[in-house]
Parts: structure tokens; sequence; C-alpha cells
């Protein structure tokens, strides 16, 4: 069994700005799905969470514009549809903010706080906050749509299920509270639920017809989309929040006790796991899967400052490179041009001390590096050729290959 190519289930997601030839394009993505070049709409781009985009950035980037956006900060990764960038902060406000030039569209208030990215789905926006508390936002001016309540904080964020079988558009979000629950997108209505022995801090990852999800338990579950019951539990070496990347029918993703896995989903358990060379430090970062010509990689930053490439095929080390802040956020991979260079592929991340780099996925090397001059815990985001971040001390960034605005 290996995973379907759900690239094409962003064209069922519902996006309305997709255009059909922008649809085409994802869908024929090579090998691996990716998010469409002019939109970001949940955490890690996809479903199946590989954290790679269709665009092209050529480099290097410069400032397209930066807005003191929050007095408190952000933790929550930006997402990005039909123009807008979509976000929360720590101080309980989501705002829409215009990618063109960072003006706000809308803002709505009345929660305690936003850890976790948002998901966009058609003309709503769904975002979970640190009350526990799952809103269906209008995309046109914010307004309520439908709200659930679970019992503890949302952490990652949404996940969008493609309607079928006589289901209807869905969304999978999971709560500290262990639940991982399955509701309409239409009205928020709760459709099913599942519950493990821990928190659930990861984006629900989704390939073939079942929901993977990495959990404070220490296990790997394997759970079916369509009714929530359990196929299969891998444990691992301990707790963990991130998302796993979903490749040809194995998972990678790193645990807090500093453990790097690929798990075998086809007969579930280990394929391998590695220790990373500079011993012990959590993964707190979610992978990117990466395709340069040598092979696919696992592309994951570390809170040891470095971020590092495994090999798909038996989990060898191929590069690390060291930054100069521990990484949180989880990369991101395009495709980029260089200096009027034919486009090779890139893995983008920003660090707690600020640096922002662009990474050749083949080697590690930096071809191009910012320093934004506040710490990020968020991942980046990119569509319609501009790169977004969101800073831990409230700076919302946007870069392009163009000049500076003022």
């Amino acid at each position: 069994m290996r995973f379907s190519r759900t690239s094409v289930q962003l064209c069922l997601l519902g996006v309305a700005s997709l255009a059909w030839s922008a649809i085409a394009s994802a869908c024929a993505a090579a090998d691996l799905p990716e998010a469409p070049a002019n939109a970001w709409p949940m955490f890690r781009g996809t479903v199946e969470g590989t954290g790679r985009s269709a665009a092209v950035l050529p480099l290097p980037l410069a400032p397209r514009w930066q807005k003191k956006a929050s007095e408190i900060g952000y933790d929550a990764t930006p997402v990005i549809a039909d123009g807008s960038i979509y976000l929360g902060d720590l101080d309980g406000r989501f705002s829409a903010f215009s990618l063109a030039d960072g003006s706000v569209r809308w803002t709505s208030t009345g929660s305690l706080g936003y850890t976790a990215a948002a998901a966009v789905c058609g003309d709503v926006v769904v975002v979970g906050d640190i009350e526990g508390k799952v809103q269906g936002l209008s995309v046109a001016d914010g307004s309520t749509l439908w709200t659930h309540d679970s019992a503890g904080e949302i952490s990652g964020g949404p996940t969008v299920l493609p309607a079928s079988d006589n289901l209807p558009l869905r969304v999978l979000v999971g709560s500290q509270d262990a639940t991982l629950s399955c509701l309409a997108v239409a009205d928020g209505r709760l459709l099913w639920s599942h519950t493990i022995a821990d928190q659930i801090r990861c984006s629900p990852t989704v390939a073939d017809g079942r929901v993977f999800l990495a959990g404070c338990d220490g296990k790997l579950h394997v759970i079916r989309t369509s009714d929530g019951t359990a196929e299969a539990e891998v444990v691992i070496d301990g707790p963990t929040g991130t998302t796993p990347a979903a490749y040809e029918s194995r998972l990678f993703f790193g645990s807090e006790g500093g453990t790097f896995f690929s798990i075998d989903v086809a007969e579930p358990g280990v394929d391998w796991q590695m220790r990373p060379a500079a011993g012990g430090q959590a993964y707190r970062s979610s992978a990117a899967i990466g395709m340069p010509p040598a092979g696919p990689l696992a592309i994951v930053g570390s809170r040891a400052r470095v971020v590092e490439a495994f090999s798909l095929a038996d989990g060898s080390r191929s590069w690390r490179q060291r930054m100069r802040g521990r990484i949180d956020g989880s990369p991101v991979v395009v495709q980029a041009g260089a200096a009027a260079t034919a486009t090779e592929e890139v893995a983008i991340v920003g660090d707690a001390a600020g640096q922002i780099a662009a990474l050749r996925t083949s080697d590690g090397e930096i071809l191009w590096e910012f320093d934004a001059g506040s710490g990020f815990v968020a991942s980046p985001a990119v569509a319609d050729g501009c790169l977004v971040l969101a800073t831990d001390d409230g700076t919302l960034w946007c870069f392009d290959a163009g000049q500076s605005s003022p």
C-alpha cells in the first residue's frame, strides 16, 4: 500500500480562490503532495503534512512589508488563501491581513489567545484557542458562524478533510484533553470523536482514509477518518507534539526524547529511528519532505540549534546545518531561483534568535538568510510568491523578490 497523492484532496477542499489552472498544476506534482502555489491553507500546507509548496521563490528575498501587529506576540503559524493571511495572537485577537500590504481586513476578539494555526475551508476559517474553543469564522468579515467546545487547549492546527462517501466537508481538531474531534465545516456539529491516553498537541496527518496522531502518550495512533475507529498503535520513545509527514506508506517525525522516527504503517511498526548528533535535544519542529536529486529526505529542525536531513531510505544523516537559535518552527520546502540560475529546492526555516534561512535541500548550504531581530516559534507560510512569518514579539513579516516597501 502506498499513500495516494492527495494534493488532489486539496483540489476538493473548497478553497474558493484556487483557479482550475492552479489546481491542475498542484495535482500534477511529480511525487509528493504540495500546497498549491497561491495558498497555504493549513499548518503543514497539505493534509499529508509534507510541508511543501508548489510556489517558486526567486532568491534573494527582500521584505515586502513588515507590521507590528500584536503587542503580545505570535506562537501560531500563518495560513494564507484568497490573498489574505489568517493569524491569531497570544492576546486573543484573530485577524485577516492583506497579503499585498499587511493591512488589517478584520479582527475577531473574545478569546484568551491562540497558539495553533487556523485552516481555511472555502468561506470558513476554522481555529482553536487556548481555552479549548474551536470556532468557524466567516472569511469575509470574521463573524462567528459556529463554536465547538473541548476541555483542553488547542495546540495543533486543524486538518481539513474533503467531502466524500456521503460525508460533508470536515475538519479534524486535536485537544489537550486527549480527544480528536471530527467536525462538519458548515455548522460545527460533532461527527465523531476519538480519545487517547494523553494530550494531543500535533495537527492530524491524513492519508488514504486514515488519521495519524503522534501523541503525548508515547504512541503513534492510526484512526479511520470515516468514523474515528482505532486501527493500530505504534509505541515510540515518549511524548511528542510534532505533526508526522506522510510519504509512501511511512510517517516521519521526531519526539521530545530526541529520537527521529520512520514508522511503517502498511505493517505498523518502527521502520528506523535515529538519535541526533547533537544528542538528546527535543524535536518540536515537524519534518518537511525534500526531494533533492540524490533521493528523498526528511528535513527537520531541532532544539539543538541545527537543521538536519535524514535519508528516508535508512535514516542516515545526509547533512546538518547549524543555526543561531533553537528551532521549534517547521521547515517549508519550495523551489527557489538563485541569482538567475535554474531553480533548485530549498527548505526555509526561522529560529528562536530571529534568523531566517533558505537551505539547499541537497546539502544544507544556506543560499539566503535574514535577521528579523526577534525570534520565531511559528513556522513559515508560502503563497503567491511571498514568504510570511510571525515573530514572538508580534511582528508579521512578508518577503518577496521585489524591493522593500516603505
